[in-house]
């Protein structure tokens, strides 16, 4: 079907659209002001800025990151132009090229915005008149607010970006139907994902079954690469045109379909035009089609609006013109490109390319995030090369402003932080709380202002930078929260309140603690992998030491905290830092060897003393008590003053705290520190010297005061203070034990009825039975090295013995004999039963070390 009418678009910019919707719709501008008779106002837009200077005024919030924007304010007193004035430009964002300008005759100052070194983020814009004396009687300022955001819209072409299309031209014409004998031109149009021509690309043509000489040709700087053919008599009839061409590896394809005629055929002539068609008779050019409802059927020109994440079609139509004004469809297959700065922002959809179908190419624009807290004008954009040349049509359109849903937590980076001045090795005292803000549609939403709160402030808890900010382009939203000086769970409120409704939408964050972030006496202790190796003689010999601290919430306390290690004999390394609430070192046999084979390990850490929190606030304060006279265990259990030396036995208590002195190694392991044994303080002087100020009861008493961080005293008077201060207000905790470098030699002391058989000589009667008992130790009165085996065997006698084993184990039961501290424990015991016949008999013990190191000791039998 022939139709017949043809309108050409009137010419409507972009930019006049975006400046109908700054004068009628709504914008982000926050003006302030009294407006009164006399009195100033202030407004702001942006404008794009071309070659140096601002042009034409834009809806637009987001600008690439390579970009800066013309910020205007203009100034108005009682509706008249204000000359002269001096307005101020404070962006909290990126930069202003100056940061106040003077108003010119029409009222505008402007000045340039634009981030600094690349960076992406959101801001808000503030610009404000203060009115001098001289200029009014009302001494009130005026300022007006507008969001911005930079994105990085840089896209390098990819395979998936990248479109070909093919055409055939004749005589400057593009054709799809050409007879033999004639030639044409085989053309390709590489083009980016922005519609952007891509020179000196290879590209490969191939037409039917034609030989082709050459096939492959060079894109110019325009993007397009041609070959020449002219068909011949067998190749008559419809065929495929693929052009292709090689991409990072990946090969991009592009077909238009053509047909060769014998030398009589008449072909159609005519001009090929771009637009869609409205109705069988009128087709509109350079203008794409939808299937939207004008908002208004009257209006001229036609207004199109969408609702946030609302989707519609497009379409473009290829048409043929005949010389007397009529035109069809173009059947020939088009590839039609649509695009929009939604799409290339990556906020919306559109299906792109698209292949005609008599003439018609349809696309569906979706939009995702487009839509922000003020009406968007849009323009889709289709474009098709059709031959050498290159066909354009446009669409406009407004997004709607989107409407708010929801409000989701997403993270608080670190969910644990310390609290304020406890310091520490890769600690924080401060945690980035993000959340998500979405539109009612589901997408994120962004330049919305969110409003933070804290559930409680215990202790100067804040937030660090005010409690209101910005979402950026993917909708995300954080605020940092400081930590105050008392420990505590607290959770952060987001609300954000939508414009149109009113309606506040609210939600919450996860739990974030602010711990004390030292480990408390209380919860460190320190564990050997062997407490007894074969090391007395023997270089080498490796122990794991692992020490575990604990928080006052029972926690692990945060990685990285340091713990420190010294030991009496061998060698240690110096320190570890903890994982999960642990950590462990090396230690190795070597000298120095104490003479009685015992080694005190210390390991010791900052950190706080015990304390009993009475009435659950988490810091010890007046109402928790004092200092626990008899804070450790002995022993047998018994109550006792704690030494301070790591190997106290701490326990629990209805109140108060425990009082450490200062942390020493106890090489003796009396209990008191003799001169020479190595001890740690956080005020760097002498052994506790708190004692020459104060009465200490013992040598080892602590200070009297809680040594911690978490302490309150504040409304105690000056001679009733218990918090130490600065070095004092934490304090080394510890955590010891003994190894011992078990020698390889043993002492086998074979006793009955508790007495060493004297002389290892042992009478019985004829077939009795007599239990025996074994004391095991090494050349030191120790412990034998772990693992160490016993066998007994007699000649004549039989023996009943289920074997021993030296356990893993540091002996702490002692003889009362010279040397101290050696060893009183029965290893084992075995049934001796005499032969039937009087005579003699010999009883062999044989002791074997780890390393197959053998001991042996005999008991002569006489058997009566």
């Amino acid at each position: 079907m022939l139709l017949k009418t043809i309108i050409r678009a009137l010419p409507f910019s972009i930019a006049s659209l975006f400046l109908m919707t700054a004068c009628n719709g709504p914008s982000d501008d926050n003006d302030t002001g009294s407006g009164g008779e006399g009195s100033y106002s202030i407004s702001l837009s942006y404008q794009s800025v071309v070659n140096g200077q601002c042009a034409e005024t834009t809806d637009e919030l987001r600008f690439d990151v390579t970009e800066r924007f013309c910020a205007v304010a203009q100034l108005k007193q009682s509706n008249s132009n204000v000359s002269g004035a001096i307005v101020s430009f404070a962006p909290s964002f990126g930069q202003a090229s100056v940061d106040s300008t003077l108003t010119n005759s029409s009222g505008i100052a402007s000045v340039f915005i634009s981030t600094t070194d690349n960076t992406v983020g959101a801001g808000t814009l503030m610009v404000s008149h203060t009115p001098t004396d001289t200029e009014s009687e009302t001494d009130d300022s005026v300022s007006a607010s507008r969001n911005f955001e930079f994105i990085n819209s840089t896209t390098t072409p990819t395979p998936e970006t990248i479109t070909i299309n093919a055409s055939i031209t004749q005589a400057g014409q593009t054709v799809t139907r050409f007879k033999i004998d004639q030639a044409v031109l085989l053309t390709a149009a590489v083009l980016d994902g922005s519609n952007q021509p891509i020179a000196d690309q290879l590209v490969s043509f191939q037409a039917g079954s034609a030989s082709l000489s050459p096939n492959t040709a060079l894109t110019s700087t325009d993007g397009i690469a041609t070959v020449s053919y002219t068909p011949n008599s067998s190749e008559l009839g419809a065929y495929s045109l693929i052009a292709s061409t090689d991409f990072d590896g990946t090969t991009v394809s592009g077909s238009s379909a053509y047909e060769v005629l014998s030398g009589d055929e008449v072909i159609p002539e005519g001009t090929i035009k771009f637009g869609y068609i409205v109705d069988d008779e009128t087709f509109i050019e350079d203008k794409l089609g939808s299937t939207l409802i004008a908002d208004d059927p009257d209006a001229d020109p036609l207004t199109y609006t969408i609702g946030a994440g609302a989707s519609f079609g497009v379409y473009a139509d290829v048409i043929i013109e005949a010389a007397d004004g009529t035109f069809e469809p173009l059947q020939t297959p088009v590839s039609v490109s649509f695009s929009s700065d939604c799409v290339a922002n990556g906020d919306a959809s559109l299906d792109t390319p698209v292949t005609t179908s008599s003439g018609r190419a349809n696309s569906t624009f979706q939009d995702s995030s487009c839509s922000g807290n003020s009406i968007r004008s849009q323009r889709i954009i289709a474009a098709a090369v059709i031959g050498n040349d290159t066909y354009n049509a446009n669409f406009d359109f407004s997004l709607e402003r989107q409407t708010l849903g929801s409000l989701s937590f997403i993270s608080a980076e670190p969910n644990q932080i310390r609290i304020k001045g406890a310091g520490g090795t890769g600690s924080t005292e401060s945690s980035l709380v993000t959340f998500l803000i979405s539109s009612a549609n589901g997408q994120p939403a962004a330049q919305q202002k969110v409003t933070f709160g804290l559930d409680t402030v215990i202790g100067g808890l804040k937030f660090a930078n005010g409690d209101e900010a910005i979402s950026n382009a993917n909708g995300l939203v954080s605020v940092t929260v400081q930590s105050g000086t008392v420990p505590t769970p607290v959770r952060v409120s987001a609300s954000a309140e939508d414009t149109d409704s009113g309606i506040i939408i609210t939600t919450q964050s996860e739990q974030l603690t602010v711990n004390t972030g030292l480990p408390q006496q209380l919860g460190f202790n320190i564990s050997p992998s062997l407490f007894n190796p074969e090391a007395a003689d023997v270089n080498g010999v490796e122990v794991t030491m692992t020490a575990y601290a604990s928080d006052s919430f029972g926690n692990p306390a945060p990685d990285d905290t340091t713990i420190n290690f010294t030991t009496e004999g061998g060698q240690i390394q110096p320190s570890c830092l903890t994982v999960n609430g642990s950590c462990s070192v090396v230690w190795t046999s070597t000298d120095p060897r104490p003479t009685d084979h015992r080694v005190t390990v210390l390991a010791y850490a900052l950190g706080h003393e015990t304390f009993f929190d009475t009435n659950g606030n988490n810091i010890f304060d007046k109402d928790d008590g004092g200092v626990i006279t008899n804070a450790c265990l002995d022993i047998e259990g018994k109550e006792t003053a704690c030494t301070g030396n790591g190997m106290d036995i701490e326990t629990y208590h209805q109140g108060g705290f425990s009082d450490l002195g200062d942390a020493f190694r106890d090489d003796d392991e009396t209990g008191i520190r003799r001169d020479g044994e190595p001890y740690f303080n956080t005020s760097g002087k002498s052994y506790n010297s708190h004692c020459d100020e104060i009465d200490c009861e013992n040598p080892f008493s602590g200070d009297g005061m809680f040594n911690g961080p978490q302490c309150d005293d504040t409304s105690e008077g000056e001679d009733d203070k218990f918090c130490g201060i600065e070095q004092a207000n934490k304090t080394y905790i510890r955590a010891a034990t003994v190894l011992t470098m078990s020698g390889s030699t043993a002492q086998i002391i074979p006793t009955v009825d508790e007495s060493p058989i004297v002389d290892n000589k042992l009478t019985v009667t004829s077939g009795s039975m007599t239990s025996i008992d074994v004391e095991l130790y090494d050349s030191a009165n120790q412990m034998m090295p772990a693992g160490s085996t016993l066998t007994v065997a007699a000649v004549n006698g039989s023996i009943t013995f289920s074997g021993y084993a030296v356990p893993n184990a540091t002996c702490f039961k002692y003889k009362d004999i010279t040397p101290r501290l050696s060893c009183d424990i029965e290893a084992a015991d075995f049934y001796y039963t005499a032969a039937d016949e009087a005579g003699e008999d010999v009883i062999t013990l044989t002791v074997t070390t780890p390393r197959g190191i053998k001991t042996e000791e005999s008991v002569e039998v006489t058997v009566q």
